[in-house]
């Protein structure tokens, strides 16, 4: 009998342990349903997992923040591209109607973070919690969450600078800004004695790209990290993602590859955009160059990059024909990667770049003073996103040529506006000072 309560007791231990260690990383998406109303919106979970733990979730329950919960079911699980005991898993939701206008925070619980985290103390006992934020707001309209183009799970080696970026887009085009927080725990609790990565110099993320940049790490291991995502439509903020990351840390003898320095960047739409991408690795080693962005995903004349590989250094060309759709307040941007072959850890390297697309000015502006008044006419213009025009005035001539990247009428060549016309098919008006007439 003591026999058997021994190995009845082992097998316990053993198989709660392995149920208790396979949540690595995760986030929750939403956009808007367009045959709904304002009110109903569609969601996706996506969680990474260790694939050999017998710990696994063909559905979930998720909290929508208004009171009520649903389960959702699973559509896909396969291999991170790349790895061979990483899972990616997918969930979709039903279309989900809230009350009405509010903020709502949508989360999940996963009671199974996977054990030996090295800055989550005890981390097998500590639930995964992903959150994400939305804001239904009549007056700023609907709103889909970012998405993301580069798995939340990557490796380092120890001394050497890690590198990561979300490769986030938003399809409203709303503004993102990027921070680190602490990861939770159940409700949105923190982590008790939960700390930030050791760093030889410094870890960060540039609060415009994305780009985490982690200088270098100290020590081998697991460490858990969360990115919020937020975004910001008229200055208003309209929701935001967390996303709660693995990086996999180990002792190696290799350095990341290279990516030469790429400026940020504006055209004219219809200019087509073109620059070679160079990177550069360890000799010997074969260098891989990919890129992801939303420029090579818009629906109208999306952008080209061929991935390339070759040994010790290789280059790439990235085109863009732009059209008056590119046309937006907020940049684009693209992720340029480039990734070594090196044994045991594959090292990164990213290059992030911004590229707004601006739109051109009116063209053909013809003044005639008439009286007191001066007329202006011009051509409408060549893009039919435009919904009208600002006119500025100044006393005096100026000779204002406006810089790469400059757009508007800055404040400082002393024009003013002093009206706007509604409608891109407007394309007269007469400047009488308010009906005060204009000094000669």
């Amino acid at each position: 009998m003591k026999k058997i309560f021994s190995f009845f007791f082992l097998s316990v231990f053993f198989i709660s342990t392995a149920f208790a260690t396979h949540m690595r990383a995760g986030y929750i998406t939403y956009t808007h349903n367009p045959h709904e109303d304002t009110l109903t919106y569609d969601f996706t979970v996506i969680t990474y997992t260790n694939t050999a733990s017998p710990a696994d979730r063909p559905n979930y329950t998720i909290s929508w923040g208004d009171g009520t919960t649903s389960v959702i079911n699973r559509i896909s699980k396969s291999l991170v591209p790349g790895t061979t005991d990483v899972s990616i898993n997918i969930y979709q939701t039903t279309p989900h109607t809230f009350p009405g206008p509010d903020t709502y925070v949508i989360s999940l619980t996963d009671p199974n973070r996977n054990a030996g985290i090295i800055n989550i103390p005890n981390s097998v006992n500590v639930p995964f919690y992903v959150q994400t934020t939305l804001v239904i707001n009549p007056f700023l309209g609907v709103n889909n969450s970012p998405d993301f183009l580069n798995p939340p799970i990557e490796s380092g080696c120890v001394g050497q600078p890690f590198v990561y970026n979300p490769g986030a887009y938003n399809a409203n085009g709303d503004s993102l800004s990027y921070s680190m927080i602490e990861c939770k725990t159940t409700n949105g609790l923190d982590i008790a004695g939960y700390s930030y990565p050791a760093a030889n110099h410094s870890f960060g993320i540039n609060a415009v790209t994305g780009d985490l940049v982690w200088n270098s790490p100290e020590g081998q291991g697991e460490y858990n990290v969360a990115i919020l995502i937020q975004e910001w439509r008229y200055g208003h903020l309209v929701g935001n993602v967390t996303i709660d990351m693995q990086i996999t840390i180990i002792s190696c003898n290799d350095h990341p590859p290279v990516i030469k320095t790429i400026k940020d960047t504006c055209v004219l739409e219809g200019t087509l955009l073109k620059f070679n991408v160079y990177a550069h690795c360890d000799p010997g080693e074969i260098v891989t160059l990919t890129a992801t962005g939303e420029p090579l995903l818009v629906s109208v004349s999306p952008a080209v990059f061929d991935s390339t590989a070759h040994k010790d250094s290789t280059t790439s060309q990235f085109s863009w024909q732009t059209t008056c759709e590119h046309v937006r307040e907020q940049p684009y941007e693209m992720t340029f990667i480039a990734t070594d072959n090196a044994s045991p850890v594959n090292l990164t390297a990213i290059e992030s770049v911004m590229i707004t697309v601006v739109a051109p000015a009116p063209p053909n502006l013809v003044a005639t003073p008439m009286g007191n008044s001066i007329n202006l006419i011009w051509d409408k213009s060549p893009c039919t996103k435009a919904i009208g025009y600002y006119i500025y005035r100044r006393n005096g001539f100026y000779g204002y040529v406006h810089g790469h990247c400059e757009t508007g009428v800055p404040a400082y060549t002393g024009y003013v506006k002093i009206a706007t016309v509604a409608g891109v098919n407007d394309t007269t008006f007469t400047d009488n000072n308010d009906g005060n007439g204009l000094i000669h």
